[in-house]
């Protein structure tokens, strides 16, 4: 072997670890890429969410391949199907990364979110529960728990009241049914109405509905009008939720009341609310007690 014999093989091995430094580079700057491409992609689906456009989240995440959706893209999708209300299909959603959700109170609130639509109580209760337990300041988390809770009991006494009213096997089935309805059946006669400008009104044809709750006070002027109604709606809003005061807003005539916002999800959880106190006669004419004349 002659004395220069090891040149190659040293330059061999020079190039190869070239190369190797080269590819390493190349990877961090494809990872870094990625990176700010993620985020911009997150920040968009974002901004879509608070434009309230939930079909193109839905749409663009359904694009990339199950196996690359990690755990805010499915937590991104799931919670546009809710607010699409397809209750159904963003549970299948969330149980798909239950593990990694297990201490995160957003991923508890949005699954019983999804299970209070369907109107499964008692789901919804054991999820606000947990929600509660790792984030004990959130009012949203507490609004819903106490809402949910109602339910349990309402279906309760709709289980006890059919040994003595044989009809009521009836009412607990149709109940059970509208697990399927939309938002928009369950808060009948009240409307849920959505406005170019983006605003969300939620409207009711005033003289029919609860009139005998306003005629207990009929001495005092209440005639079950537009502006009766939005009195009632005040003192509901200030005692049950006062976290949506200045997002709610009302904005009666003569015959017809009108609530109104341009936050979504705030009027209809809103609806929901002030639809299952109405119903609940005990206390609907608590509330309609320290209601103002307009």
């Amino acid at each position: 072997m002659n004395s220069m014999g090891w040149r190659p093989s040293f330059l061999r091995w020079k190039w190869v670890v070239f190369l190797g430094y080269k590819l390493v580079q190349f990877r961090i700057i494809l990872t870094n890429r990625g990176r700010v491409m993620e985020k911009d992609f997150l920040e968009q689906l974002i901004l879509w969410h608070e434009d309230d456009e939930f079909e193109k989240i839905v749409g663009k995440i359904l694009q990339i391949p199950e196996q690359d959706r990690d755990y805010d893209l499915v937590s991104h999708l799931a919670r546009a199907l809710n607010n699409l209300e397809r209750y159904d299909e963003a549970l299948q959603q969330f149980l798909t990364i239950k593990k990694q959700g297990e201490h995160d109170p957003l991923w508890h609130f949005r699954v019983g979110y999804a299970y209070y639509y369907l109107l499964q109580y008692e789901d919804a209760v054991r999820e606000f529960e947990i929600a509660n337990k790792l984030d004990p300041e959130d009012e949203g988390t507490l609004m819903f728990l106490e809402w949910s809770r109602r339910g349990v009991d309402r279906k309760n006494r709709q289980k006890d009241s059919m040994t003595v009213q044989p009809n009521a096997v009836t009412s607990v089935k149709n109940d059970i049914e509208v697990n399927q309805l939309s938002i928009a059946e369950r808060i009948k006669p009240f409307q849920l109405i959505e406005h170019d400008s983006g605003n969300v009104s939620m409207i009711l044809d005033a003289g029919t509905y609860k009139d005998e709750v306003f005629q207990t006070r009929a001495d005092e002027g209440f005639e079950g009008n537009g502006y009766d109604w939005g009195s009632l709606a005040v003192v509901f809003l200030e005692e049950r939720m006062p976290q949506l005061a200045g997002i709610v807003r009302f904005d009666p005539e003569g015959s017809m009341f009108c609530a109104y916002s341009d936050n979504r999800e705030a009027l209809q959880s809103f609806a929901i609310g002030f639809k299952d106190a109405c119903e609940d006669d005990v206390g609907i004419r608590d509330l309609f007690s320290r209601a103002e004349l307009d």
